[in-house]
C-alpha cells in the first residue's frame, strides 16, 4: 500500500490542484525498492547467509542451546521529507493480535524443530534441563521475557521471547538487539565456560520477523517530492536473524562463528493492514490550489484570499491485525527454512572432536 505521496509543485506552487492530493493515502501498490530486496521462502539457501568460521562446527559432536530467541516487530514506522521540510510524510504501524503466551508457544515449536534438524545431522543435543543444571549456566545474566527494544537508529520496536523451558540470554555480540553493552563480556564468558564444561558447541539462535516492508523517498532538502509505502506481510528480518555458535577450550576465551541472514524473506500474509487514523492538511492545500489556479475570484469585491500553506503534511497510523493461526504458520515456515540452511552447514562440517 502506498501510504502517501506529495510533491512541492502541487502543494506550494499552486499550479496543479490535485496532483499530490489525489495520491495522498492512495490505493494499493507494491513499492519497487522493497520488492527488489526480497526473496521467497522457497528460494532461501546458503547464498542468502553470511557464514563465518564454519570450520568451528566440526569441533564437537555435542551441541548445547542455552537460549533460542524468537523476535517479532510489534511497532514500525517511516517518514519522508522534501524541500527543506516543506513536505512531511509519516506513517506508523502496530502489530495487533499477538501476546507473549502466543509468542512463547511459537518459540517452543521452533525450538523443537531446530533440535530435530540438528539431530538429523548426527549430532547429540543436550536438553535444556541438563544445560541449566551445569555450573556454567549459573553464570549467565538472564533477561526478563519479553525483552522489548527499539534498536538505535531503527524505527522498529521488537519483542523477543524464548520457549517456556529456556531463559532469555543476550550477548554483547547480539547488538543492536541486546540489553548487553559492547563491554559486557559476562555472558560470552559464560558461553565459553558452558562449552568447556559440556565439551559441546554452544549455539544461540535468533530468528526475527517483521509484519511490514516500509519504503520511502525524499529526506532531501533538494528534492521536490516525497513518498512512503507500506507492503504488509510476514518477513524474516535480515541481519537480526542469525545462528551464533561458540566453542572454547578455556573459559576465558574461545572461538565465535555465525550464520547470518542477509536478505529479507517473504512468507505471505497473516492478517490485514487497516488504516486506523490520519492527520493532514489536505483540505487546506486543496483550497489554496483551487483559488490559486483560478482567475475570477481575484476580481470579486471583498474576496478573502486563503492563506498559502507553508507545509504539506500527512501523519497516518495503521494496524496489522493478525489471524493467530496464520501468523504461527508463517513464522514456523520461515524458521524451519532457516533451520534447514543452518543444518546443511552443520552437515557439511562433520564433527571430528
Amino acid at each position: 500500500m502506498k501510504a502517501a505521496r506529495w510533491d512541492r509543485r502541487s502543494v506550494l506552487g499552486g499550479a496543479v490542484a490535485a496532483a499530490g492530493a489525489a495520491l495522498l493515502g492512495g490505493g494499493v501498490a507494491t513499492p519497487a525498492r522493497a520488492a527488489q530486496k526480497m526473496i521467497s521462502v522457497g528460494a532461501l539457501g546458503p547464498k542468502n547467509f553470511n557464514i563465518s568460521m564454519a570450520k568451528m562446527l566440526a569441533r564437537s559432536s555435542r551441541i548445547a542451546i542455552p537460549s533460542y530467541r524468537f523476535g517479532i516487530v510489534v511497532r514500525s514506522g517511516i517518514s519522508a521529507t522534501a524541500d527543506a521540510g516543506n513536505v512531511q510524510l509519516e506513517a506508523s504501524a502496530d502489530l495487533v493480535g499477538v501476546d507473549v503466551a502466543m509468542m512463547r508457544r511459537i518459540a517452543d515449536r521452533m525450538f523443537t524443530d531446530f533440535v530435530a534438524q540438528l539431530q538429523a545431522t548426527g549430532r547429540s543435543v543436550i536438553t535444556p534441563d541438563e544445560v541449566m543444571a551445569t555450573k556454567a549456566a549459573q553464570k549467565f545474566t538472564v533477561t526478563q521475557v519479553p525483552f522489548v527494544k527499539k534498536p538505535f537508529a531503527d524505527a522498529r520496536t521488537i519483542a523477543v521471547v524464548t520457549p517456556e523451558s529456556q531463559p532469555l540470554i543476550n550477548l554483547h555480540l547480539d547488538g543492536p538487539l541486546s540489553d548487553q553493552s559492547a563491554f559486557s563480556l559476562g555472558n560470552w564468558r559464560a558461553a565459553n565456560a558452558l562449552s568447556v564444561e559440556t565439551k559441546a558447541l554452544v549455539m544461540l539462535p535468533r530468528v526475527v520477523f517483521d509484519f511490514a516492508a516500509l519504503t520511502g523517498s525524499g529526506r532531501s532538502i533538494y528534492g521536490d517530492s516525497a513518498s512512503i509505502g507500506i507492503e504488509p506481510g510476514i518477513y524474516l528480518v535480515p541481519v537480526l536473524t542469525s545462528f551464533s555458535f561458540y566453542h572454547a577450550k578455556i573459559a576465558l576465551a574461545g572461538e565465535i562463528g555465525q550464520c547470518r541472514l542477509e536478505d529479507r524473506v517473504a512468507l505471505g500474509q497473516a492478517g490485514e493492514l487497516i488504516k486506523s487514523g490520519s492527520f493532514n492538511n489536505r483540505e487546506e492545500v486543496d483550497r489554496w490550489n483551487f483559488f490559486a489556479s483560478g482567475i475570477a475570484w481575484w476580481a470579486q469585491p471583498g474576496a478573502v484570499v486563503p492563506g498559502r500553506p507553508s507545509t504539506a503534511y500527512d501523519f497516518s497510523t495503521y494496524q496489522y491485525r493478525v489471524e493467530p493461526a496464520l501468523l504461527e504458520q508463517a513464522c514456523l515456515n520461515g524458521a524451519l527454512a532457516a533451520h534447514r540452511v543452518f543444518a546443511g552447514t552443520l552437515a557439511a562440517n562433520p564433527a571430528t572432536g
